[in-house]
Formats: C-alpha cells, sequence, structure tokens
C-alpha cells in the first residue's frame, strides 16, 4: 500500500479541475441546445398555416423561392422539439458531471451542518447508554457468580 494512486491528492485536484471544466462544457452546450430548441418551436409555431402561395403574397417573391425553406413552419417545429429534447438531455448529463465534480465540498458541507446536531445527541445519550451498559454488565456479573454457585 506504499504506491498510493488512487489516494494522491495533486491527482486529485487535477482530475477534479478537468471533471469540472468538462461539466461546465457539456452543460452550456446543452443550455445552448434548449435555448435554440425553443427559439425554433416559437418560429416553427408562428410559421403553421403560411403555405407557399400565402407567404408568397406576403413577401414578394414567388411560390417556388418560398418553397425553397424546407424547414417551413412544420420543419423549424420539429427541429425544435429535437434540440430541446436532445439538449434537455445533455443539460442533464451536464448537471451530473458537475455534481460528481462537486461532490467533495458537497459532502464536507453537509457534515459540517450534521456534526453539532450529532454531538449534542451523542452527549445526550452517553449517560443513558452508560446506565443500560452498567446494568447489562451487573447482569451478566450476576449470571456468571449464580453459574460458579452451581458448579461448585
Amino acid at each position: 500500500m506504499e504506491n498510493n494512486k488512487y489516494l494522491n491528492e495533486e491527482q486529485y485536484q487535477q482530475n477534479a479541475k478537468k471533471l469540472k471544466k468538462a461539466g461546465k462544457i457539456v452543460l452550456i452546450v446543452g443550455i445552448l441546445m434548449l435555448v435554440l430548441g425553443v427559439v425554433f418551436l416559437v418560429l416553427g409555431f408562428t410559421g403553421f398555416g403560411k403555405t407557399g402561395i400565402s407567404a408568397a403574397s406576403e413577401t414578394g417573391l414567388s411560390p417556388e423561392q418560398t418553397a425553397k425553406g424546407v424547414l417551413g413552419g412544420f420543419g423549424l417545429f420539429a427541429l425544435g422539439g429535437f434540440l430541446d429534447t436532445f439538449g434537455l438531455f445533455v443539460t442533464g448529463i451536464g448537471g451530473m458531471i458537475m455534481l460528481i465534480a462537486h461532490r467533495r465540498e458537497i459532502t464536507a458541507f453537509t457534515t459540517q451542518q450534521v456534526m453539532p446536531v450529532a454531538k449534542e445527541g451523542i452527549n445526550e445519550m452517553a449517560p443513558t447508554i452508560g446506565n443500560a451498559a452498567g446494568e447489562i454488565a451487573k447482569g451478566i456479573k450476576k449470571g456468571l457468580n449464580e453459574v460458579d454457585k452451581e458448579e461448585q
């Protein structure tokens, strides 16, 4: 156990730094995908019901030029739904990576919250446990004395 390759503080700090950086990147990419997906959903939703002919009359373009916008309202809506779904998944992965990277700090914070209460509880229970242990010891000693008397 002289080779503490898993319990090296320097290595831990380096790996935690890399994990935090990767988590931030994945989280940012996921959030950007969510925002872009919402924008596409809104654009697609507002574009429903517009045909190539009605859009051509609004913009002054020919129906063929307008129809070349392959995505149209429904296409943008579908793309927005896909990006939102995938973006939510990627954001969740980024959040989990960040949670794992900050686990040590979270555990230390939780311990700082619990320790005063645990100490107070132990101090309150110690006399009761000591009395119970004393009664148990007396009972065991009495039982052993009775066994010794029976053997003689």
